[in-house]
């Protein structure tokens, strides 16, 4: 996978892309969450590609290649979920989990068969204050109404950043 950092507008935006890659994994997407989750493949040009969407307890067998990241997030309100506690999930070779036992002679590369790989999604832990932006963040229409509430200024204009971001992350 390739990070590559570009201009924005105001800020940095991350670009996250498939790059060429033989190495196998095997991987098995678990919904632990109470939402309807996409799950998102992000291409060679950096382009969200959707694969599926995922009730909640509903898991997604996927074949896919190291330097293959994907991506989670909510079905309604686009926030980003994480896999294994990551915002993007880098898939590892499948036979990475047999290398010490290898390396020891314990087995014999005849004797590994490919597992997959459980990836839990989960909604990311936020503090009071972020879960409080998100909850209003859902209840306004545009950037207009935030000027509206009686909040702090610096209130408000992380307001304003939060949802921007949002928006972006619907790109």
């Amino acid at each position: 996978m390739t990070r590559n950092e570009g201009n924005q507008g105001d800020g940095v935006h991350e670009i996250i892309r498939s790059q060429p890659s033989r190495g196998l994994s095997f991987v098995r997407f678990c919904n632990a969450t109470p939402r309807r989750v996409e799950v998102i493949w992000m291409n060679y040009e950096g382009a969200r590609v959707k694969y599926k969407t995922l009730e909640p307890d509903e898991f997604f067998d996927v074949n896919t290649y190291v330097a293959h990241p994907w991506l989670f997030q909510d079905a309604i309100t686009h926030e980003r979920l994480n896999a294994n506690s990551k915002h993007v999930f880098e898939p590892k070779p499948w036979y990475e989990q047999y290398l010490p036992d290898l390396r020891s002679g314990r087995i014999h590369p005849q004797d590994i068969q490919p597992k997959r790989v459980t990836v839990n999604i989960t909604s990311p832990l936020y503090s009071l204050k972020v879960s409080a932006m998100h909850t209003i963040r859902r209840n306004l229409k545009d950037y207009n109404h935030v000027c509206q509430l009686e909040i702090p200024r610096q209130l408000q204009q992380d307001l304003v950043e939060l949802m921007k971001s949002c928006r972006m992350e619907k790109l």
